[in-house]
């Protein structure tokens, strides 16, 4: 985002009757930046909605004379780029649930919480609410310039020389508008990027892979465009689950019981949910729904089988799991090649394959457990100790005594398990 973007403040609204959680909430909102704004009663929260500005709402289960989740329902038809966050002890009732099925809530704040975690959804939140402002007013400005054009050539229809100039100075506007969907997922990406570093790698890996394989299948302009669309914004619902979820998912999704996978698994309906506004990426999100789609039909979300399932989306099924792998390239292809009928198209695997050798993929970031750092990788964040002295800095190519001496430190003292190395 453009860094007067990111000047502009967002104003949060806690709806909240406790004093001491109003307090530490309030102190640590301020503290990143916001411009906190505090109600005990949900109809006072609703006029406050009403009268614009706010960014982010949080609400808790009873907010004095209204549900949270009442509220939550008004800030969503008040101000639909306004993300809401519910402060909640009941994580695992039917309601809570179904309101982050359907994006009536975009994340769940557990009581207790952990600060590095409130800190972290804060943040999404305030990035996911700047992306979502973005297309609405992008979405605005597409439809204000599409009924200037529209004008113009209706008032130049009855003249044998119509007003050509400023109808084409308007149209190459509109154009230009519609470009601007770069801007759009750039700043998806750096969400992605707060929310878990390989997301982004995985999309800017999977983005350049699909790239090359259009051009050498031969994919026409349009259908080359929306596979490059939707290789970016496939994961833009997963800052919706808990961060720890996520982790586990990415590592192995069998580490998952059944109802967080059934939070996972709902991510491609709401990628396309939160997307259905700006028409640019109308074509993408019939790809996005169906990226987590098996070959024998028991993928999700909607369990389709065989040539069900849209060309391009089995294409990018291959390709997305081919650049979350992060091994050797023959070895990667080698391990999708053994599930081809399985979870992969044969055909999509080959032509994946073809692509593979001439894509040059982008140097990404991803976080590793402490204990599976190896000789030869590179730190993509500091290394410190407990008590945050250096130890090794980012950029630090690693030999295999400076990772012995790491696992040496974290027997006497716990280190942070998780370390960001460049791929």
């Amino acid at each position: 985002m453009a860094a007067k973007e990111k000047d502009i403040q967002v104003r949060a609204l806690l709806v909240e009757d406790n004093d001491i959680i109003i307090e530490s909430l309030t102190e640590l909102m301020k503290s990143m930046g916001f411009i906190a704004v505090n109600s005990k009663t949900g109809s006072e929260a609703i006029n406050l909605l009403n009268g614009g500005s706010v960014g982010i709402v949080i609400a808790d289960d009873k907010c004095g004379d209204k549900e949270g989740l009442e509220v939550l329902e008004e800030a969503k038809r008040i101000s639909p780029s306004t993300t809401r966050l519910l402060l909640t002890g009941r994580i695992n009732d039917d309601a809570v649930q179904a309101a982050l099925r359907e994006r009536l809530v975009y994340r769940y704040i557990s009581k207790p919480w952990l600060n590095e975690d409130l800190i972290l959804t804060l943040r999404t939140a305030e990035d996911f609410h700047r992306v979502s402002d973005k297309i609405a007013s992008l979405t605005i400005e597409k439809n204000d310039l599409a009924r200037t054009v529209s004008l113009l050539e209706k008032s130049g229809g009855g003249s044998d020389q119509a007003p050509a100039t400023p109808t084409a100075t308007t149209a190459s506007s509109v154009t230009a508008v519609e470009g601007d969907a770069d801007t759009i997922i750039q700043a998806i990406l750096e969400l992605l990027y707060v929310f878990h570093p390989n997301l982004k790698s995985n999309a800017i890996r999977t983005m350049a892979l699909v790239k090359v394989l259009a051009e050498t299948i031969g994919m026409e302009k349009k259908a080359a465009e929306t596979l490059y669309y939707a290789a970016a914004l496939h994961d833009i619902a997963i800052p919706g689950v808990d961060r720890p979820i996520i982790r586990r998912w990415l590592r192995d999704p069998e580490k998952l019981n059944k109802d967080e996978m059934k939070l996972v698994e709902q991510h491609p309906l709401q990628a396309a949910e939160i997307l259905k506004s700006f028409p640019i990426f109308n074509e993408a999100i019939t790809l996005i729904k169906a990226h987590h789609e098996d070959w024998n039909g028991k993928g999700y979300p909607n369990q389709l089988k065989g040539e069900t399932i849209p060309w391009e989306a089995r294409l990018l099924r291959v390709a997305l799991d081919f650049c979350s792998r992060h091994a050797d390239p023959i070895q990667a292809m080698l391990e999708i090649e053994e599930l081809s009928d399985v979870i992969y198209d044969p055909d999509a695997i080959r032509a994946v394959a073809k692509a593979v050798p001439l894509t040059e993929m982008p140097t990404g970031e991803r976080e590793i457990l402490l204990i599976e750092l190896q000789e030869g990788m590179t730190l993509a964040r500091d290394i410190n100790n407990a008590n945050g002295f250096l130890l090794f800095p980012k950029g630090k190519t690693l030999s295999a005594s400076m990772c012995d001496k790491l696992f040496n430190i974290d027997r006497i003292s716990p280190l942070d398990p998780y370390v960001l190395v460049y791929c």
